[in-house]
C-alpha cells in the first residue's frame, strides 16, 4: 500500500531540497594569489654582497605577522640588481586585502655552502671576503593588494642607499638595508646602453625623480652588464624619471651624461640610451662628514651636476652616490675616477632606517689628477 505526503509536507521538503538540505553553506571567502620576488639596488664598492634569508612573512595591519613561506637561500644581491630578481614565493593562494608590511628573517647558515659565513661582503678588488653582520629581521613597506581571482606579482625591492656600511675596525660591515614592496602590475620598467662606440661595463646608472624645488632623489639604481646594457625594474608608475650615469675608472673617465626624462604614466618598459665620448684624465673628491655615525645609522654622499636632459631641458642630478667610512671621529667617502667640473656634494643621513636627513655643502671644483676636498656637519 502506497502512502502519500499531504501537500504542506511536499512543500516543506521542496523548499529544503531546495535549500540544500535544510543548511546553507557559507559563500566562499573571496580569494587570489600572490607571488614574492626579491630584487635589489647596485652597491658601489663591492663585487659580492652575499645574504641568507630563512623565511618572509607578511602584515596587513603593521603589528601581526603572517608567515608567508619558507625561502632557505642564499643570494648574492649583486648578481639580483640590472633586472635579475629572483622568486622567493611562488603563487600562493591567500584572502583578499592588503598587506601594509612585508618582512625578511635572515638566517645564520649559508645555504650554497655551510663552510662559508651566511652573510659577507668582497670589497672590490680584494682578495677575500669580510664578513657582514645581518640584524634579525628587515620590514620592507608596502602596500600590496590582493584581490579576487587576480594574480598579484610582487617585489620586494632592497635599496642601495645605506645597504652596506663599513666601519673602521674589527668586523667593520654591517647590514642596514631599506626597501619597498612594489605590485609589479603597477611598475614601469627603464632599460638602454651606455655605449663610446661600444657597450661600456661595469658603470653605475641611476634613474631619479625631481621635485618641485629642483631636488634629486634616488629611485633606482644598476650596474651595466658587459655589454654596456642596464636595467631598472621595480619603477611604480605616475613619476617622471631622468636616467644619469658617470663611465669612471681610475685612469679615464667621461662627464657625466643625462637621458630625456621617462615619463611613466604606464607600467610598460622604456628605453634610454646613453652615449660617451671625449674621454678624460680623472680627478676626485674627499668628503669629510662630522660627527661620525651611529651604530644605527646610515650615511652616504653624493654628487650632483646640471646636465642637459633632452634638446631643451636640463636638471640638476645625482651623477655620483657613495656609502662612507665610518671612522672614530668622522665619516669619510672618496669618489674616484670623477670627470673635471665643478660639483655640487651633499650627504643623507638616516637612523635606524627612517626617512634620512640631507646636508647640502658649497659646489667644488675637481681638476684632472687632483684630490679636491669638502666636509659637511651634522649637528
Amino acid at each position: 500500500m502506497h502512502r502519500f505526503l499531504p501537500f504542506p509536507a511536499l512543500l516543506l521538503l521542496a523548499v529544503l531540497l531546495g535549500c540544500g538540505g535544510g543548511g546553507s553553506s557559507p559563500a566562499p571567502t573571496p580569494a587570489g594569489t600572490l607571488a614574492l620576488r626579491l630584487g635589489s639596488d647596485s652597491f658601489p664598492g663591492y663585487s659580492q654582497v652575499v645574504v641568507s634569508v630563512e623565511k618572509v612573512e607578511g602584515s596587513r595591519d603593521g603589528s601581526t605577522w603572517t608567515p608567508l613561506g619558507e625561502v632557505k637561500a642564499t643570494f648574492d644581491l649583486m648578481t639580483l640588481q640590472n633586472g635579475h630578481s629572483v622568486l622567493i614565493l611562488p603563487a600562493t593562494r591567500m584572502n583578499t586585502g592588503t598587506f601594509a608590511q612585508f618582512r625578511l628573517t635572515w638566517a645564520t647558515v649559508n645555504y650554497l655552502d655551510n663552510t662559508r659565513q651566511p652573510a659577507f661582503v668582497m670589497p672590490a678588488g680584494a682578495a677575500s671576503g669580510q664578513i657582514l653582520a645581518l640584524p634579525a629581521t628587515t620590514t620592507i613597506t608596502g602596500p600590496v593588494t590582493i584581490s579576487a581571482n587576480t594574480d598579484t606579482v610582487a617585489q620586494l625591492m632592497l635599496s642601495g642607499q645605506q645597504a652596506v656600511q663599513e666601519r673602521a675596525g674589527t668586523s667593520p660591515f654591517r647590514f642596514q638595508a631599506t626597501g619597498r614592496a612594489l605590485d609589479l602590475a603597477s611598475c614601469a620598467r627603464i632599460t638602454g646602453r651606455l655605449s663610446d662606440g661600444n657597450g661600456i661595463p661595469s658603470v653605475e646608472v641611476f634613474a631619479e625623480t625631481v621635485d618641485g624645488l629642483g631636488l634629486a632623489t634616488l629611485q633606482r639604481r644598476a650596474f651595466t652588464d658587459t655589454s654596456g646594457n642596464y636595467t631598472l625594474e621595480a619603477l611604480p608608475t605616475g613619476s617622471l624619471y631622468f636616467i644619469a650615469a658617470q663611465p669612471a675608472s681610475l685612469t679615464t673617465d667621461y662627464a657625466a651624461v643625462a637621458a630625456a626624462p621617462v615619463d611613466a604614466t604606464t607600467p610598460t618598459a622604456f628605453t634610454r640610451d646613453l652615449a660617451f665620448n671625449a674621454s678624460q684624465a680623472p680627478g676626485s673628491l674627499l668628503l669629510t662628514l662630522n660627527p661620525p655615525s651611529a651604530p644605527t645609522e646610515g650615511s652616504w654622499g653624493e654628487l650632483r651636476q646640471t646636465l642637459a636632459t633632452g634638446a631643451s631641458g636640463s636638471a640638476t642630478l645625482i651623477v655620483r652616490s657613495q656609502g662612507v667610512i665610518t671612522g672614530a671621529v668622522q665619516d669619510q667617502v672618496s669618489f674616484l675616477g670623477l670627470a673635471p667640473g665643478i660639483y655640487g656634494v651633499t650627504a643623507q643621513r638616516s637612523a635606524a632606517g627612517g626617512a634620512p636627513i640631507m646636508k647640502i655643502g658649497a659646489q667644488v671644483s675637481v681638476s684632472s689628477g687632483a684630490t679636491a676636498t669638502a666636509t659637511l656637519s651634522y649637528p
